[in-house]
């Protein structure tokens, strides 16, 4: 043949049809498996998680819970996308949704999403400022949960002089599964303020005497809040499962105390917010003799903490926390006081069923008391104050008493030298809310939601390069993997055209 002559096409006009046919049944069948996949998927639903540490299975009480809802759940995630836990959140949230198709998650990072973020804060009544948190809704009942309750830290370091306080779990779960297990309960615990006495208003919400915003809190908790007055013959509810004296001006009446006192033997829950130098006008509350029979000393003084004050000692901006599950959470803020009194532990009487009191919250070591009292001022007395590490919040337990029925386990107490800390004006600032929320966490802590949910370990890794080494990880993901690529590409470039 003739180098001139024409060449004759590879494929007649019949087999390319032929092949075009080919190329579009097997598209199509492809297809058609794809959609049959996904609807079997769909129909019968199932969730390999092929890690070795089960970061974000779920426990069988969780799955109970869960399978109890009838309702739809939305959880609204108002959370920084570069906070720590935001990954752990997110992924086990999106398990809860994953394993009941009733809850909704909704993830809104407040720092990119402004205007969404400020919605659901309106929406739930939720403060400016609160930070990162997990709002459940059900049929218009809200329980919050905070970021700073989902952590638990490893204090060794602290104890032996190192400065940062590690994380080693996540207690999202337990959390989580608690705030849909009260809502599901259909019934709010109950706290009662204690009123009658000048106390702060729950309702109030006006700047010092109000406490609106802690009611609020209260209420995000999916805790029903109510007044209660003891003057007569009137005595503490039944359905009281948290009582809270807050700034009482007046003293209380000894028959008002006693009842008090069969309340608390009876596993009761008591938040003692006592404000001696400001409120009562040195005046005492009447609850110091009680609160003495469970193993809790309140001072008639002023603690001043001059190194750590913002308006000239008489404030106190508290960063010294004891390991308690209540204050843990809050290593490295502050909490912000005023005119605090000093309140501090007593030696137990060291029988199994003796209180235990453990502090709180202290000054430094420049603390002092102040007791001496000239005119509208308290100055040193050598005689008897004191200098140190002054208490000043102290939290009580006693267990393991007869007569206690299933649902109050124990007595417990928090008791406080201050009560502006957490009234409207001031419940922003700082780490109060914080600690509000924790305090009410740990005096209404009902177990059985949390039995066998133990926390998810928090793996930290920590990666050192020096100077030169980073420079050639950045050459090499900038340059280096790209070029690869590229390199390649113009060798198979080459090879089709040789």
């Amino acid at each position: 043949m003739s180098p001139d002559a024409p060449q004759p096409s590879s494929f007649s006009p019949w087999r390319r049809l032929g092949i075009g046919f080919n190329v579009a049944l097997s598209a199509v069948l492809l297809l058609a498996v794809v959609l049959m996949v996904n609807y079997l998927a769909a129909r019968h639903f199932r969730r390999l998680e092929w890690v070795g540490h089960a970061r974000f299975s779920l426990s069988p009480q969780t799955k109970r819970v869960l399978e109890a809802l009838t309702n739809q759940v939305r959880v609204s995630v108002l959370f920084d996308r570069e906070a720590p836990l935001f990954g752990y959140v997110s992924g086990l949230l999106k398990q809860y949704a994953y394993a009941c198709p009733k809850v909704s998650v909704e993830a809104v990072d407040y720092t990119r999403n402004p205007d969404r973020a400020r919605l659901l804060i309106e929406k739930y009544q939720l403060p400016p400022t609160a930070g990162d948190q997990v709002v459940f809704d059900l049929d218009g009942r809200t329980k919050v949960v905070a970021a700073s309750e989902m952590s638990v830290y490893d204090w060794s370091g602290v104890l032996k002089g190192e400065k940062e306080v590690h994380r080693i779990g996540f207690k999202g779960e337990a959390l989580f599964t608690a705030a849909l297990a009260s809502l599901l309960e259909g019934r709010a615990p109950v706290a009662y303020f204690l009123q009658g006495h000048g106390e702060h208003n729950p309702a109030g919400t006006e700047g010092v005497d109000g406490y609106a915003s802690f009611t609020r809190l209260l209420q995000h908790k999916n805790i029903a809040p109510k007044v209660l007055s003891l003057v007569g013959e009137a005595a503490i509810p039944a359905d009281c499962q948290l009582l809270i004296v807050a700034g009482p001006k007046d003293p209380l009446e000894p028959a008002e105390v006693e009842k008090i006192g069969k309340y608390l033997e009876g596993g009761g829950r008591l938040l003692a917010l006592l404000s001696y130098n400001y409120r009562a006008n040195y005046h005492l509350s009447g609850l110091e003799r009680l609160l003495i029979n469970w193993g809790v000393l309140v001072g008639e003084n002023l603690v001043v903490d001059r190194s750590h004050s913002t308006q000239a000692g008489t404030d106190l901006v508290c960063t010294n926390f004891s390991p308690h599950p209540v204050v843990r959470p809050l290593y490295g803020r502050a909490i912000h006081l005023f005119l605090a009194s000093s309140v501090s532990p007593l030696p137990g009487a060291g029988s199994p069923d003796a209180a235990r009191a453990q502090t709180l919250v202290a000054t430094s070591p420049e603390g002092f008391t102040a007791s001496e009292r000239t005119g509208d001022a308290l100055r040193f007395n050598p005689t008897r104050d004191v200098r140190g590490v002054i208490p000043l919040i102290v939290a009580v337990e006693k267990g393991s008493m007869q007569g206690v029925s299933a649902d109050r386990l124990s007595t417990r107490l928090i008791v406080a030298g201050d009560s502006i800390f957490l009234c409207n004006q001031a419940i922003e600032g700082s780490a109060n809310l914080e600690f509000a929320s924790l305090a009410v966490n740990w005096l209404l802590d009902r177990p059985q939601y949390l039995a066998g949910i133990s926390p998810r370990p928090v793996r930290e890794y920590h990666l050192t390069l020096t100077q030169g080494e980073l420079v050639r990880v950045r050459w090499i993901l900038l340059v280096g993997l790209p070029g690869a690529v590229l390199l390649v590409g113009l060798l198979v470039w080459v090879r089709r055209r040789s």
